[in-house]
């Protein structure tokens, strides 16, 4: 149960989030109806916002009663089910960025009913989404216009409610049906659109799908970017001077290239006329193949995470063959630091509620699209732990994590065996 000195300290870090937030909003030109802060804002900006966010959600979680659970579900419920509907007729695209247009001249438009957009509107602004300034008008809000500037975003809710929500709702009758399978075509995905292809298979062949995953991974399962930023800020070897760092990116994830040479030149903070810091070497290097950098300090790299397209157990064997490859350079050079940067299921506890909530959404969306899951670090630890040589073996010597995130950082070296 909460106690009276819960309510009063969650009220005041509330208070401390908040203040913080509107100061950074002084500086940047975010919205004042809705404190939507800038992607380009510093990150202690996003941090506030986070941090408020958080705050009001375990506020509600200890002050709700049954009847409130369930009133948010049901809510909830309907605002999705209201997006979709947008989404399914173009709606948001009809409605100008600025400014606003009558609902009846939106639903000609779209080719809609203008009872039925006016209602979808108005359970909409209840939650700042969209905005009636005047009655029988419309106009977009803070919160949904980048829905029309950023395609990526009403992807992930045309996949919330096209794919995943489908798929959630048929986890009892997979379950009983086929019980501990790991098929990914026996899945409550395959029951809820009665097919017997994988996802992954669709993923291949449909566009829009292959389109829709990642920014379900990204937008809709909490990103860990700038946290893992943040973490390797704390590392002592990336403060040392002219030291050289190689950043590994995945060839799956084209996007790491640009992102981790960001990441870790802010990190080391110079920069060379390329925008990269010096000493800092950005590489895709094919999976296993041997590391052919030999002198460097630190070594970046970021693991492959699960998904429709990558089964567990070929998620096992690509990230020993990625160790292997790294076993030789750090036996040769024991004071270089091998970094690994793995998505890892939190272990219960070790993150607050709310960051555990994410963590759980991604890995229970694997079972029910894919009979996937996420890695734990012990298995990581297992994994990491089994790569050896006659002469010793690869050890963690440090871990940095934060209770309000999921990314984690682990700090390898090679260490030999006592004789």
């Amino acid at each position: 149960m909460a106690t009276m000195s819960q309510l009063e300290a969650y009220t005041s870090e509330l208070a401390a989030a908040v203040k913080a937030l509107s100061t950074h909003c002084e500086d940047f030109n975010c919205s004042r109806a809705q404190f939507v802060i800038p992607l380009d804002a510093p990150s202690e900006a996003h941090r506030a916002q986070q941090s408020a966010l958080a705050t009001i959600a375990r506020l509600q979680t200890i002050l709700a009663g049954p009847a409130d659970f369930l009133h948010h579900l049901a809510v909830q419920n309907q605002l999705l089910a209201c997006l979709h509907w947008l989404g399914e007729f173009q709606v948001l695209a009809c409605i100008p960025i600025k400014g606003s247009v009558p609902i009846k001249d939106v639903a000609d438009l779209a080719g809609v009913p203008e009872v039925h957009l006016s209602r979808v509107v108005r359970m909409m602004t209840t939650a700042g989404f969209l905005q009636e300034p005047q009655p029988g008008t419309v106009a977009h809000s803070a919160l949904s216009a980048p829905f029309v500037t950023k395609p990526a975003y009403l992807d992930v809710s045309m996949f919330l409610a096209g794919t995943a929500a489908p798929a959630a709702l048929q986890m009892a009758t997979a379950t009983q049906r086929f019980g501990p399978s790991v098929r990914p075509n026996e899945t409550a995905y395959n029951l809820a659109f009665n097919t017997s292809t994988s996802l992954a298979t669709l993923c291949e062949q449909q566009p829009k799908l292959q389109r829709q995953w990642p920014a379900f991974l990204r937008y809709g399962t909490s990103d860990t970017e700038s946290c893992v930023t943040d973490l390797l800020a704390r590392m002592d070897q990336l403060h040392r001077g002219n030291i050289s760092v190689v950043v590994e990116v995945r060839h799956d994830d084209p996007r790491q290239l640009s992102a981790n040479s960001a990441h870790t030149g802010s990190t080391l903070g110079t920069s060379n006329p390329t925008g990269h810091a010096a000493g800092v070497s950005v590489q895709q290097r094919a999976p296993a193949t041997p590391q052919l950098v030999s002198d460097a300090a630190v070594y970046i790299l970021n693991l492959p995470s699960p998904s429709p397209s990558t089964s567990f157990s070929s998620l096992f064997g690509r990230i020993m063959a990625e160790l292997r490859a790294h076993l030789d350079i750090l036996r040769a050079n024991p004071a270089a630091t091998l970094v690994l940067i793995p998505r890892l299921l939190p272990e219960t506890g070790t993150v607050n509620p709310e960051v555990e909530a994410s963590a759980r959404l991604r890995d229970l969306s694997l079972l029910q699209l894919a009979n996937e899951r996420e890695l734990e670090l012990a298995e990581l630890l297992n994994m990491l732990h089994s790569v050896s040589d006659n002469m010793g073996r690869l050890v963690v010597v440090n871990k940095l994590q934060s209770r309000d995130s999921v990314a984690i950082v682990l700090e390898v070296r090679y260490q030999t065996y006592n004789r």
